[in-house]
This record gives structure tokens, C-alpha cells and sequence, in this order.
């Protein structure tokens, strides 16, 4: 059967029987040349599935971080789930300025915190914060949500019985095909979203003598029923308008009825088949291509229509699917070969479908396939996602209108982990979209920290509508407003991706105002008291309770300390490199060493929150009181106390026996332990992962086991969690092997960043070190680590040193 299926791939269509027309009924010449067949790939990078997927979530899905589509159904019966990052409901207006105003109730909130009354602290907080926001118009602590733009519905006429089913998806090219045959012949599908001229692309072929007779519509995506944002789903709209003309041209537009906005679709439709209008439906009949190209466009404004001007642009395009794409495969190929982990299953791409591969895992574990076309969907996702804005929870896809967590930014790991790969992975495009997100949000940060603490700097909200980023998401359990380590949790990105890609001019102007801002928040938040430290109160150690209360206030939370200890770290790193007043610094310097010391408990684990009377709870998700371990590494510097980093061992100890059911607390949890050079656990969560179904077929993953909750996170996190077990840096410090076991499978991986501004390629097997390859970036001094080894190298930009399994150079290029 395989056989005749990949001869099939082969056939050409014989030119002279084509003629190519267009909706007017005039040759078509586009369509005439591209009429000939380009074969459907196989080989790496190209993952693929025999059955079709009727659940939106095992889609393959397409992206160029604006636009993304969702090819669902089966044959004849299809759908192309529409998505556009900036597609938004809101519970109230965009332009609304949604931020109470409750600074002078910090110091009666933090002495009910220091009295240890934390609910009676966050009640009076809230209370008065939703009052406010209610008064203003914004009473809901759930206000916005990601939604699917629409449908693009084909309705395919099939004689027979369909077989020789097969879908794809080509990471390399960002370009997923369907192929099956009936008894007249064979359909190919192939879509893609655009990153030159930022548009999904459908083409329809017909093969081997087969012709094609197609309804294509623009619909909306079903399931929009219940309540949504607390309110009915029906008055979410305030029209909704889907529209076909005799010219080829599909078109939708919404208007929101909540908020001023709205968005549109256009899809000009090329074919050399005859077309004819019924309501919202093109019919296209007698053709051997038909190719549809599509934009979605929001509005500001809903009522105002952009179809003219878009209509203008799409008609602009080449009417050549090839020409269309080659631009754009070769702009995503670019950036995906930049990175590669190679574990030896190039065989298996061709021959597994995704069902199989998938299967193996869920009974034996990690294997190199399942591992390989983990690191490169990482990449791809990531790739596809990141536009104007970083992945939310769902990336930019999805096909349900009530997602859950309102598939939203969040703050507290989930964001955080979704862009941890983008700097070693050398993805400077995507961490873009994430520094350039975070500059636009900053003047709402600024209001945040005003309104609600007194403060100057930051404080980020945990959720909040992306183009504004004011904090109104909160409630007594979680009173996010009592945040002070969000904002410099999510600045350090920033101040990571500089020292990795070694680029001072990035550091000096992007990065190191924001470190003094952050620095005057701790200034006017620290409190010094009679023991001689800065203490932190009130704050929050995500998402877990103190004991029997019911909120997440308390008081001298580890994850509050590590956050700022580490900013006035970072900034004094950064006031030294380029010369800042030394008054300054040693102000900085006094802080730092000031706050109060990190607590271990009577286990031997580091406390989850200093004051001892606080008992600690190990079985949960979030691991944010060992941020000091990852994502930041101030137990892992030189000289660091080792009490602390034998306690942190502790603490990761009892949150592994939890064994969360998060996958991202599974990757949490690893990425820890492989800055702990705790091999086994690394091992032992990503078999967990591997053997729990977080992996669709379309190989998405979800939040739960058993495909419950779509969920992105683990997927574009494991690309970081892979890479650090094979090489960690710091600068000026290359480690190789730190969590790679002995039963780990054998490999290379090339391209990835380090600090520096280097580059390197690393080879192992049974768990030892092969070979190295370091690119120098810039000129550095670096102390290279391996198996209780190390030597110092002194690196000159852009040679290459090549190094053994003895950490001994053998070749200079």
C-alpha cells in the first residue's frame, strides 16, 4: 500500500488537458504553470498522521505569528480553523482604563500581613479594588480572551471509498498537506501562512485524472453558545456577516458589541474551474486547482470596513501557489535549521506516523523519535507563533470560544516557560515579539505600581487584556496586586538574551533602564526592619496557599527575595559594564546584600516562605520558591552557599514525588533538575510526559493527561529543558553533559547560543561527552566544565574550536 502510495506522490498532470481559467471564464496563465505537480515531500522535519483529524486539537497547525490555520475533518468534508493573534473578546472596552486605585491601604495590608491575618489582609484589598473597577465599568477579574477569527469550510464532492489518506506537516517550510484518493482520482491540499505577505494560503489540486467540484464558505466556528466573560454568548456580537460574490471573493466581518472593535476576512478564490454564488457559498466546478489566499484583518473600529484596501493588496499577489510559497519556506527554514537535535531517527520520520510514534511513547517512554519531533514541533511552534505579541496558553491557535484559563498571557510560568527557548535556541525573532510586547505594556505597569502600591517601577498583572496590561484580574485567593517579583521575573528575558547574544548596545539601551526602574519599585516596596533587613511583604508565592488559608498572600516569599536580590544583581552587573555613578552602585549593593536571608525548613528544604511558621506545601505545580536554581542562578554562581543548594535538592526532592499532573510542571520540575545535575529526574519527567498522552497527533500538547486542555507550554519549553541537559552556560562558563544519563539516547545537537555570544556543537553517547564545537561570537575568556574537569580557553571571534571527550582542543579553524 505504501508503495503505491509514493509512486502516486509521482504522477504529473499532463499539462495539455488543463485549461485554466479563471472565475470570468479567461485563461488563466498562473494557473496554467503551476499546474504541473511538486511532489509531496517526506523525510525529518516532516511529521505525518493516516487519519484524519476530526478534533480541532490534533490538527497540524500553520502560523507566521500573525495568522495560523487548523486544517480539521475529513475528506469532503473539511475545515480550515482561521486564527489571527489579535483577535480578542473583551468584557468591557479597549479603551477603558481599567486600574483601581488603592495604594493607601498598603500599609494597614501589611500589617494584617505581618500579624499573619493574610484573608482578612486580601479581603480588604479586593473588596475595595473591585468596588472601584466595578464603579469604573470593569468588574470582572476574567476580561479578555482569544477567540478563532472563523471556518473556511470545504465541501469537496467524493465518489467511493476514500484510502490512501495521509496528512503532513513540513516544520522545515511551515507548510501542511492532505492527500487521499477515490474513485476518480486524488485531491492535495496544502496550506500555509505567509510570512512575506501575511496571509493564510489554501490550494486544492486535483491528481490523476481527477475533477475537482468544491463549496467554499467562510464560517463561524461553531461552539459560541453558554456563557462567555460572564456573559450570555449571543451579545458578544454585534453583527456577524458572511458574503460571497460571482468574482471570487469571500468575505466576513464581525463587530464586537462589547468593545468599539471587530475584524474582517477576505479570501480572494483562483481557480480554472467555472464558480457560481449560493448565499455565502463559492461553487466551483470542473476544476483541476483551485487556490484561495486569505487575510484576516481586525479593526479598531468595528463598524469601519478595511475590504477595499485589502482587496486592493490581495489582488496585488502572484496567482501562483509555488510563487507564494518559496519565498516564505525559505525566509521559516531560516530560522527553524538554526538549531537541530540529531538522535539518529532520520528513518523514522518517514516511516511512523504521528499515531505510532505516539503509541511507542505511551508504552516505553522516550524514544529519539518522540524526542526529535518534540524539539523541532518546540521550534516550529514557537516560530508560528511569536508575531506582535509571545505565545499565550494556546499559542495563537485554537478552535473553542470558552478556552480555558481565557487562553490567556500569564504571567507566572506559563508565558515564561512558552519564550525560554528563544535565546539559546537563536531565535532573535521571536524574542522580539516578547521584548517588544513588554515595552508597549510598561506605561500600563507603570499605573499598576502607583495605583495600587504607591510605588515607581513595575508591577505586572498575573492576566490582563494584551494591548493595555492594566491589573484587574484578581480575587481574595489570589490578589495579584501583592506581586512584586512579576515584574522582574519577566524583565530578566531581557537581561538573559543580551548576555547570551553578547550584544552591550541591546544591554545599555533596552535593558538597563528597565533594571533601574525595577530597582526604585524595591526602593519604595522594601521594608527595613528591626533585625536589620529589607523585608517583602505582602507578596505571593505562586499559585500556593499558606497553610489552611484560602489565599495566596503572605509575607516574605521565597520567590520575592530571589526575584529581587537578583535585580539589584543584575543591575550592578550592568552599572559596572557601563561605567554608572558608584554611589549608586553601592546604594544597590546595600540593598542586595540587605534582604532578608532565604529560609530552610525542618526537612532541610528550602521554604517555600521564610517566616517558619508557615508550613510548607509540597504537593503542588508551581515551583517558583526555587527560581534561584532556574530560571535564574544565584545558587549556582561561584561562591554561592552551598547550604542553599543542597536545600534547593531538598525542595525539588518533594516536588518530584508530587509528581505533577501539569505538563508544564513536569518541564518546571526538570529544568530544575538539570541545573541541579539530576540526570535521573530530567529523565523521569520527560518519560513521565512522554507516557501520560500530553501529545496530540497533531503534536500540540495539552495542560493534563489524557489530551485534556490545549495547552502549549510543554511543547516549547522542552526545546530549552532538551538543550540545558546537554550544555549549560553562564558567562564566561560553558558546562557540557550537566543531566544527560547514561540511557539517555546518543546524539548531536548544533547551533545552540551560549553566553558569550558563541555558538556550539555538542556530540554524545551512553551519557558521555563525544565532541564539541565552540563558535566564537566575540573575544572571551571561558572556563570550559566537564566530568570534574575543566580548563580555561581563551576564545577569539569567529574561529572555531573544536574540543574531545577530554575537553582537549584538537583543531582551531
Amino acid at each position: 500500500m505504501r508503495v503505491c502510495f509514493l509512486l502516486l506522490l509521482f504522477i504529473v498532470i499532463d499539462k495539455t488537458q488543463v485549461v485554466a481559467q479563471n472565475s470570468s471564464g479567461r485563461s488563466n496563465p498562473a494557473l496554467q504553470k503551476n499546474a504541473s505537480f511538486r511532489t509531496v515531500k517526506e523525510g525529518r522535519w516532516i511529521a505525518w498522521s493516516k487519519k484524519p483529524a476530526i478534533a480541532w486539537q490534533d490538527a497540524f497547525v500553520t502560523g507566521n505569528g500573525h495568522h495560523g490555520m487548523m486544517p480539521t475533518g475529513e475528506p469532503g468534508k473539511e475545515r480550515l480553523i482561521c486564527v489571527h493573534e489579535e483577535l480578542f473578546l473583551r468584557a468591557w472596552d479597549r479603551n477603558k482604563i481599567a486600574v483601581a486605585n488603592i495604594a493607601n491601604l498598603l500599609p494597614q495590608v501589611r500589617q494584617l500581613a505581618n500579624e499573619d491575618h493574610l484573608g482578612e489582609a486580601a479581603k480588604l484589598a479586593c473588596d475595595e479594588a473591585r468596588s472601584q473597577l466595578t464603579a469604573m465599568g470593569a468588574p470582572l477579574a476574567w476580561s479578555v480572551l482569544p477567540h478563532p477569527a472563523f471556518d473556511l469550510n470545504l465541501q469537496t464532492q467524493t465518489e467511493g471509498t476514500i484510502k490512501n489518506y495521509r496528512r503532513q506537516l513540513n516544520m522545515e517550510t511551515g507548510e501542511a498537506t492532505t492527500y487521499w484518493q477515490d474513485n476518480k482520482g486524488a485531491v492535495e491540499q496544502s496550506v500555509f501562512s505567509s510570512r512575506i505577505h501575511d496571509v493564510n494560503v489554501l490550494r486544492i489540486r486535483a491528481l490523476a485524472g481527477q475533477k475537482l467540484s468544491v463549496e467554499l464558505s467562510l464560517d463561524e466556528t461553531p461552539g459560541r453558545t453558554g456563557k462567555i466573560l460572564e456573559s450570555n454568548a449571543d451579545s458578544l456580537f454585534r453583527t456577524v456577516k458572511s458574503y460571497a460574490d460571482e468574482k471570487g471573493w469571500l468575505s466576513y466581518h464581525a463587530q464586537y458589541a462589547k468593545d468599539s472593535g471587530g475584524y474582517e476576512g477576505l479570501a480572494r478564490v483562483i481557480t480554472n474551474g467555472t464558480v457560481a454564488v449560493s448565499g455565502n457559498h463559492l461553487l466551483v466546478k470542473g476544476a483541476s486547482e483551485i487556490l484561495v489566499v486569505l487575510r484576516v484583518t481586525p479593526l479598531q473600529y468595528g463598524a469601519t470596513s478595511q475590504r477595499a484596501f485589502v482587496q486592493n493588496e490581495l489582488s496585488l499577489l502572484p496567482s501562483s501557489y509555488e510563487t507564494l510559497f518559496q519565498p516564505h519556506a525559505k525566509a521559516h527554514a531560516a530560522m527553524f535549521n538554526r538549531v537541530s537535535l540529531d538522535l539518529g531517527a532520520a528513518a523514522k520520520w518517514k516511516s511512523t506516523p504521528t499515531e505510532e510514534m505516539l503509541a511507542e511513547a505511551d508504552s516505553k517512554g522516550i524514544t529519539p523519535l518522540f524526542l526529535e519531533q518534540m524539539h523541532a514541533m518546540g521550534r516550529y511552534l514557537l516560530i508560528s507563533s511569536s508575531g506582535k505579541y509571545p505565545p499565550p496558553l494556546q499559542g495563537i491557535w485554537g478552535g473553542s470560544w470558552n478556552p480555558a484559563w481565557i487562553g490567556g498571557f500569564v504571567f507566572d510560568s506559563n508565558v515564561n516557560l512558552a519564550i525560554s527557548a528563544f535565546s539559546t535556541g537563536d531565535l532573535s525573532e521571536c524574542a522580539e515579539s516578547y521584548f517588544g510586547y513588554v515595552e508597549r505594556l510598561l506605561p500600563a505597569w507603570r499605573l499598576n505600581a502607583r495605583n495600587y502600591l504607591g510605588c515607581r517601577g513595575f508591577l505586572v498583572p498575573h492576566y490582563s487584556d494584551p494591548e493595555k496590561g492594566y491589573l484587574n484580574h484578581f480575587d481574595t485567593d489570589y490578589p495579584w496586586m501583592y506581586w512584586p517579583s512579576g515584574a522582574g521575573w519577566n524583565l530578566m528575558p531581557f537581561y538573559e538574551h543580551g548576555m547570551i547574544t553578547g550584544d552591550t548596545a541591546f544591554l545599555h539601551k533596552r535593558v538597563l533602564p528597565l533594571y533601574i526602574e525595577m530597582a526604585q519599585f524595591y526602593e519604595d516596596y522594601l521594608v527595613k526592619e528591626k533585625d536589620g533587613y529589607y523585608h517583602i511583604a505582602p507578596g505571593i508565592s505562586p499559585e500556593n496557599n499558606v497553610g489552611e488559608n484560602t489565599t495566596t498572600l503572605a509575607r516574605d516569599c521565597t520567590i520575592d527575595i530571589a526575584v529581587a536580590k537578583e535585580v539589584f544583581d543584575h543591575l550592578i552587573t550592568l552599572a559596572k559594564m557601563f561605567h554608572l555613578d558608584k554611589e549608586d552602585i553601592a546604594k544597590w549593593q546595600q540593598y542586595h546584600d540587605n534582604i532578608v536571608p532565604y529560609g530552610i525548613n525542618a526537612d532541610g528544604a528550602l521554604a517555600e516562605w521564610v517566616p517558619p511558621s508557615y508550613p510548607d506545601n509540597y504537593a503542588h505545580r508551581h515551583n517558583s520558591h526555587l527560581y534561584a536554581v532556574f530560571p535564574g542562578t544565584e545558587f549556582l554562581q561561584p561562591g554561592a552557599d552551598t547550604k542553599l543548594l543542597d536545600a534547593s535538592r531538598v525542595a525539588l526532592e518533594k516536588r518530584f514525588q508530587f509528581n505533577t499532573e501539569s505538563a508544564h510542571g513536569l518541564v518546571h520540575i526538570a529544568l530544575m533538575a538539570a541545573r541541579l545535575h539530576d540526570a535521573e529526574k530530567v529523565l523521569a519527567n520527560l518519560n513521565r510526559f512522554a507516557k501520560s498522552k500530553y501529545v496530540y497527533t497533531g503534536l500540540s500538547t495539552s495542560h493534563n493527561p489524557a489530551h485534556d486542555i490545549y495547552n502549549l507550554d510543554a511543547a516549547l519549553s522542552l526545546q530549552r529543558l532538551l538543550s540545558e541537559s546537554i550544555v549549560f552556560s553562564q558567562p564566561r562558563r560553558i558546562e557540557f553533559l550537566p543531566a544527560c544519563a547514561a540511557n539517555f539516547p546518543a546524539g548531536t545537537i548544533t547551533g545552540v547560543c551560549i553566553h558569550g555570544g558563541h555558538k556550539l556543537n555538542v556530540t554524545w553517547a551512553n551519557g558521555s561527552l563525544v565532541s564539541a564545537v565552540i563558535k566564537a561570537g566575540t573575544n572571551d575568556i571561558c572556563t570550559v566544565v566537564y566530568n570534574n574537569k575543566q580548563k580555561t580557553m581563551k576564545l577569539v571571534a569567529g574561529k572555531q574550536y573544536v574540543l574531545n571527550g577530554e575537553i582537549k582542543v584538537i583543531a582551531e579553524k
